[in-house]
């Protein structure tokens, strides 16, 4: 039946300039030529219309292929994401036509849950009413100021914290009642000049933010400013505390900046920055990218940082040291990272110190082995006999020195016998003796011959006291006397 309509619409249905489509349910019957070239081919109404206003669209259909009403107009957004106003009517038989007739329009009505904020059947448009009435409830300021400095508008509740009545200014000139240095003087001026600016500053006990705009005629000359202010106390006590703290941290030896996810650079600060060859606020607005392209380590860092990981690195710049705490900061729905901060250290000094402290261990350890070597010398008696005269204590330290060189020396030299002689080590303990058991053990391993000599009464004692074995080794009293015996078996 809705086939037969469209037949009989014929020249018309297809002749008409605007995007028209004919639907049965949700089901696209026909469309114009019109239509395909704006919405593509399609076979679903709704698949047409972006998924948060397919309920208006459907609403809108059924109420007209029902008989609730003859016409209906809504605005919705196409699936590309485009406002758009339509129109639907019935064709009967349960047949809509659909038309575009264009640009959403702004909306003017006022939505059920906002009724609260206005007074009963108030004839102004929504937007002028949310703004009247926000304004109303917050405490700002709204002016206007000709290109001659002429104040145009006035007006707002934050004007009594100056001792000012809304209007009462209109007609003055700023460039003439705002003293020459001031704020206000400095900012109506530079946005007359064409700037845009957003700024804020503390007033007494109120913290104040600041938004001004020129406004431009058709050529594109500047014929006034508009400017907004907004005391937003609630987070003055914080505001307080965080200008003092940059304060504080200006003076410090850091270098403290923000970086967007474009690479455009929003703060530098800091004592630090002098080490750089930089000024405070001179990077800002330059992009970081750009003016670093050639450092490999910025570019790594900045990455790591968009993706949404905190850390601290380490990094060279010439001659000085920089150790940076990055912190990336996510926008309002956590999705995406929006902009970094670093506090930057100058750890010159610190890893200078470093450097010298691991150069000082290292002279103290190549000093110390050099000491153990005086007092644990090797020395070959003759071929293949090796004698190590040990004085003083033994500790874990040189007992691994002494077992190193002596390995060394048993191999190169191809020693059949080594004899250590303790005539020079009045006391042991466990540890002690454990070491010198351990090196006789590892020189028996590599094919010599061990022998103990000049083992001290008290030594021997405390060797007997503490357990350890000493039965398996060749023992003698004396140097000479282990000496002797090699030179016997040698003989035999």
């Amino acid at each position: 039946m809705i086939g037969d309509i469209h037949r009989h619409l014929g020249g018309v249905f297809e002749g008409c300039p605007d995007p028209l489509l004919l639907v049965e349910g949700d089901v696209v019957v026909a469309q114009n030529e019109a239509a395909r070239a704006e919405l593509g081919e399609a076979s679903s109404l709704l698949a047409l219309f972006d998924a948060a206003d397919r309920s208006v669209v459907s609403s809108a259909c059924a109420a007209v292929a029902g008989g609730q009403s003859t016409k209906s107009t809504f605005s919705a957004r196409s699936a590309a994401g485009t406002a758009k106003r339509w129109t639907a009517w019935s064709v009967g038989n349960g047949g809509v036509c659909v038309r575009m007739d264009g640009p959403a329009e702004p909306r003017t009505d006022i939505p059920a849950p906002l009724a609260p904020l206005l007074t009963k059947d108030e004839p102004v448009p929504l937007r002028s009413v949310l703004l009247g009435k926000i304004f109303d409830r917050f405490e700002g300021i709204l002016w206007a100021i000709a290109k001659d400095g002429t104040i145009l508008v006035s007006e707002g509740k934050g004007l009594a914290h100056f001792g000012i009545a809304p209007g009462a200014l209109v007609g003055m000139n700023a460039l003439q009642i705002y003293p020459p240095g001031s704020t206000a003087r400095e900012e109506t001026e530079r946005a007359l000049a064409g700037e845009e600016l957003y700024s804020d500053s503390i007033e007494g006990m109120s913290y104040w933010i600041r938004r001004l705009t020129p406004v431009r005629d058709a050529a594109g000359d500047i014929t006034s400013i508009v400017g907004f202010s907004l005391r937003a106390n609630e987070n003055t006590e914080e505001t307080f505390q965080a200008k003092a703290l940059i304060r504080a941290l200006s003076e410090l030896p850091l270098a403290i900046w923000a970086m967007d996810a474009d690479g455009t650079c929003k703060m530098s600060l800091g004592n630090g920055l002098k080490d750089l060859g930089l000024k405070p606020g001179e990077l800002v607005g330059k992009n970081l990218y750009e003016l670093y392209s050639g450092r490999e380590d910025f570019q790594a860092d900045m990455k790591r940082a968009f993706s949404g990981e905190q850390f601290v690195s380490e990094i060279s710049h010439v001659t000085s040291h920089w150790r940076n705490t990055i912190i990336p900061v996510r926008d309002t729905f956590g999705d995406r990272v929006v902009r970094i901060y670093s506090v930057a250290e100058n750890v010159t000094d610190r890893v200078e110190y470093q450097r010298r402290l691991e150069e000082h261990l290292a002279l103290i350890q190549s000093q110390k082995q050099a000491i153990v070597g005086l007092s644990s010398p090797i020395i070959e008696v003759w071929q293949g006999v090796l004698v190590v005269p040990l004085i003083g204590s033994i500790d874990q330290a040189r007992a691994s020195i002494l077992l190193e060189r002596l390995l060394t020396e048993v191999v190169s030299r191809q020693s059949s016998a080594v004899i250590l002689d303790l005539t020079g080590v009045d006391t042991v303990d466990a540890e002690a003796a454990q070491h010198l058991s351990n090196v006789m053990r590892s020189v028996e391993l590599v094919g010599a011959t061990g022998l103990l000599s000049g083992i001290r009464p008290s030594v021997a004692k405390t060797m007997v006291d503490l357990g350890v074995d000493m039965q398996s080794r060749r023992t003698y009293p004396t140097l000479a006397e282990a000496l002797r015996k090699l030179i016997g078996a040698r003989k035999r």
